[in-house]
């Protein structure tokens, strides 16, 4: 059984950031980067995206990210891993889809 004191954060910027900050940092998306995904879709060039629309879509994507973080790392801890791997994120997000319809 693998807990939690034995899980590897791989992050670049983690060994600068106290273990108990490390719960605090949450992913965040830039406004522009949400446009430029919702353009990818868009029909005609015209069509714009209202800054409450991104910033709903960003708060969107920053639940999914977190959900789908939280659950692959409880998968990989049910696997006895140490690391979380596109194996472990590919194994929950079928069920992660069905929650967020």
């Amino acid at each position: 059984e693998v807990d939690e004191e034995h899980v590897e954060v791989l992050d670049d910027d983690a060994e600068n950031v106290p273990d108990n900050e490390l719960v605090m940092q949450t992913t965040k998306f830039k406004a522009k980067t949400i446009q430029e995904l919702m353009k990818l879709k868009f029909e005609h060039e015209k069509t714009k995206l209202s800054a409450d629309a991104t910033k709903l879509l960003a708060e969107l994507f920053r639940v999914l990210t977190m959900e789908a973080v939280s659950r692959a790392t409880e998968q990989a801890k049910v696997q006895c891993d140490n690391v979380v791997t596109t194996e472990h994120l590919e194994k929950v997000l079928p069920q992660l889809v069905l929650d967020f319809p």
